[in-house]
């Protein structure tokens, strides 16, 4: 996002998590919850202020830290978050 001349005035997110890998990729096979979350955070790090980010979430089961982290990032950036329910079409 940073890199993009002129920077964006909205950023629409639409996502199903938190990220599973960050610049670089995981040693492993699998990643915690807690790893995901320092991922994330490290990427909101990156984000230039001032630009709202609306977050479009679509959870998948086993991340439960995702709803949080997202819901944050969008009030924080004077952004909007929307997370539909299970039942939605």
């Amino acid at each position: 996002i940073s890199q993009l001349d002129p920077l964006p005035d909205n950023i629409f997110l639409i996502t199903d998590g938190l990220p599973t890998q960050g610049i670089s990729r995981p040693e492993g096979n699998t990643v915690s919850s807690r790893q995901r979350l320092n991922y994330f955070k490290s990427a909101v790090k990156m984000i230039p202020t001032g630009i709202p980010i609306n977050v479009l979430l679509w959870p998948m089961e086993g991340d439960p830290m995702a709803s949080a982290a997202f819901w944050r990032l969008a009030q924080a950036t004077a952004g909007s978050y929307i997370s539909p329910s299970k039942d939605w079409p």
